[in-house]
């Protein structure tokens, strides 16, 4: 089925038409031949260069295809047409390896949405599989994936029974009696003649893959080998395998993974590379021996990592723009703390990759090495020969490193050789486990660490969570009994949404993770704090007038603009507070939460100060012309790379017009558009509507749905702070 895969010649093609269209460059660095592994629509979108379906519209407008969106509503229409008897010569597998699905069946006709319009090669062999003409459509590659995915399990007990039925008298040897080169195995093959242990090992690992697990978790019980998952931090249960096979599936991933089969008494590690319909995987296999057996887990870690940046992990843009500013400087320690699978990791990547332009030298010593960074010296860990964190970051001391990256700081030498390599003019990077931002300074002096040491070295310290994203398909408003609730703790319940369930997130109410930051950057009167000992609240409250927020308070945002559920939010943080006492006695909120009162709009305001204008617009080129402009014209400009960072911004304090870009990644400007329009306290701030494409349509469609105005990207610059002009004088009015 190789030659069923979307081919790198229509990978190409696609990559080449987008960026002729506009929506990519050619001549930047983001124009990426080499994307194989996904189709270049998802490529691009999940590097935050365009919004998926911006783009899906733009090509389907282009070359004239009809576009297709899966969503709660539909989806039994086109589960239906994937066991239609026009199509059944086509299985499951064959429609993943595409990246396909039908979308409408006709006596002569059928018609395909495709992830890639320009694979032509699949179009032409489903004609002559199917005796019909086939015409392709475009669709969202996420949707069909999980589209298939879910019809797919849906079959899951049927394949069961089918492998473990077939299995050998002696399973183990069919386990073990394929060679396999390079630890890699590929997986977007069903091979029905392979031995039945091979074929139930590869199901567990490409239904772990498919489901977009972090963890997969394979525990030796009495009755048999429980297969389960960790989707979203939850962990989920897959089916069980009997005893008859058990050792022998353990022993097959065992062998995959490089390790020795015939040791069951010690613990182990190995590392696997995996193929899937869903890309390359890695895999770091972990084994223990316990009462029943073996127990073997594997953590499934992307080979995407160029994918990784401060905003694809939901990091806030003025978070970004103090996090880059301590990272261009030197003599600095920079850690990230919070609990074991809270991300902490990828935050440290995102700030090694945003480093590695080819003018440091970029050394790291970690255990293990999750993901490998071309131009950046990576050691691993081995304590059996005496490479601990301490020896390893003395060993690279002498190479010339300008950043030094260790995978957590966990005793006292590497605490100390840490803050002294920063001493001697290195920037370094590093992790360490507390529980807040705060709580790290006394964790480093818990480790012998002297205040005035920490006092001089540290430069920031970064605590994160990981909460689950409500699934944009099927969130619903709270009940009335969950309002109360919400209203006691002070938080605005316009935008709050809860988790209800649908096909498309497997009935869990959520799709995805985001983080929960807290941002302590390590001023002078922090500083002095560390130097005099102070306790935690006292560094918390000082630190305050830098813009730091604890966990809680980010986490009342995300709240308030239906990122997330409450639930979600005190099952990582716990119950949350409604009212705090302040150091002078009074009780306030212990958030910002979305204002309570109405925009400040009134006359005498605005003569006091300056116009407040909310600029939303994700091209950094454009944005600084335009905020150039209206700061001449005496406006206080706020700026927003897109709709998500636009809600924030407007919650934190209400502008008195937002000029706001219509095609934008994450949220574009019709979304944010309705939503404020929606909200009887942000309703009459006036909107004016930036836009490349300039017609009348466009114009038509944005004045209905509450838009104050609409202004061509290409207008000259003095009629766009003309029509900023009358929508301000139209309010004052």
């Amino acid at each position: 089925m190789d030659e069923l895969l979307v081919s790198k010649d229509a990978q190409v093609s696609l990559v080449r038409f987008i960026a002729k269209i506009g929506l990519i460059d050619s001549k930047s660095g983001e124009f990426d031949y080499s994307c194989t592994d996904e189709c270049p629509i998802l490529h691009y979108s999940k590097r935050g260069c365009f919004d998926e379906w911006e783009a899906i519209n733009r090509v389907a407008e282009s070359l004239d295809l009809k576009r297709y969106k899966v969503s709660q509503s539909n989806y039994e229409r086109f589960a239906a047409l994937l066991e239609d008897p026009a199509v059944s010569k086509i299985d499951l597998a064959t429609w993943i390896a595409m990246r396909a699905a039908p979308a409408e069946i006709e006596p002569n006709l059928i018609i395909i949405m495709m992830a890639n319009p320009f694979d032509q090669n699949s179009r032409r062999m489903l004609e002559f599989n199917l005796g019909r003409t086939v015409q392709g459509a475009i669709g969202s590659e996420r949707e069909i994936i999980a589209l298939l995915s879910k019809k797919r399990r849906s079959g899951d007990l049927y394949e069961l029974d089918k492998i473990l039925s077939d299995s050998a008298e002696d399973p183990l040897q069919s386990a073990s009696e394929e060679p396999l080169h390079n630890q890699e195995s590929c997986l977007i093959n069903s091979d029905l003649e392979a031995a039945p242990v091979v074929r139930l090992a590869n199901k567990i690992l490409a239904d772990a893959v498919n489901l977009g697990a972090s963890d997969l978790h394979i525990a030796p019980e009495k009755e048999g080998l429980a297969v389960r998952v960790r989707v979203d931090g939850i962990m989920r249960k897959l089916f069980t395998v009997p005893n008859t096979v058990k050792n022998a599936v353990v022993s097959r991933i065992k062998l995959l993974g490089g390790m020795d089969i015939s040791e069951k008494r010690k613990p182990q590690d190995g590392r696997l590379r995996i193929k899937t319909s869903a890309g390359v995987k890695d895999l770091r296999l972990s084994t223990v021996p316990t009462l029943y057996g073996e127990n073997l887990v594997a953590r499934i870690l992307s080979t995407e990592v160029s994918a990784i940046s401060f905003e694809s992990l939901g990091m806030p843009a003025d978070m970004v723009e103090h996090f880059e500013r301590v990272l261009s400087g030197s003599s600095r320690v920079v850690l990230v703390s919070g609990p074991t699978g809270s991300g902490k990791t990828s935050t440290l990547y995102s700030a090694l990759l945003y480093l590695a332009d080819g003018k440091r030298n970029i050394v790291t010593v970690e255990d293990p090495i999750e993901y490998r960074i071309r131009g950046i010296t990576q050691i691993q860990v081995n304590k059996r020969i005496g490479m601990d964190f301490a020896s390893g970051l003395k060993s690279i001391l002498r190479q010339d490193p300008d950043v030094i990256m260790v995978g957590e700081v966990r005793d006292d030498e590497t605490a100390e050789i840490a803050m002294q390599a920063a001493q001697t003019g290195h920037l370094v990077l590093s992790t360490i486990h507390t529980n807040s931002a705060p709580a790290a300074v006394t964790r480093l002096v818990d480790l012998n660490v002297p205040h005035f040491l920490i006092a001089s070295s540290l430069g920031s310290i970064i605590a994160q969570r990981l909460v689950r994203m409500l699934c944009p398909h099927c969130a619903t408003a709270p009940s009335s009994q969950a309002l109360e609730r919400y209203e006691a703790l002070g938080l605005d319940t316009e935008l709050i949404k809860e988790a209800q369930g649908c096909d498309l997130c497997c009935q869990s109410g959520f799709k995805g993770r985001t983080a929960i930051y807290s941002f302590l950057e390590i001023c002078e009167e922090v500083r002095a704090a560390i130097r005099e000992n102070r306790g935690e609240a006292e560094i918390a409250e000082r630190a305050r007038a830098a813009g730091y927020r604890t966990l809680e308070e980010y986490a009342r945002i995300l709240l308030c603009n239906g990122t997330t559920s409450l639930d979600e939010v005190e099952r990582v943080l716990g119950p949350l507070s409604a009212v705090e006492v302040s150091h002078n006695g009074e009780q306030v909120l212990s958030a910002p939460c979305p204002q309570q009162t109405a925009p400040a709009s009134d006359s005498k305001k605005k003569t006091l100060s300056k116009p407040k204008v909310l600029l939303v617009e994700d091209d950094d080129d454009v944005r600084f012309i335009l905020t150039a402009l209206l700061e001449k014209e005496m406006f206080e400009v706020r700026e927003a790379r897109d709709g998500v960072e636009a809600l924030e911004a407007v919650y934190q304090e209400f502008p008195d017009l937002i000029l706001c870009d219509l095609m934008m990644p994450r949220m574009d400007g019709l979304e944010l558009l309705e939503r404020l329009k929606r909200d009887a306290r942000t309703a009459k701030i006036p909107m004016l509507m930036l836009t490349a494409a300039d017609s009348e349509e466009n114009e038509l469609e944005l004045l209905n749905r509450g838009a104050d105005d609409f202004v061509s990207k290409a207008a000259r610059a003095d009629l766009v702070v003309a029509r900023v002009h009358r929508l301000l004088s139209r309010l004052a009015s």
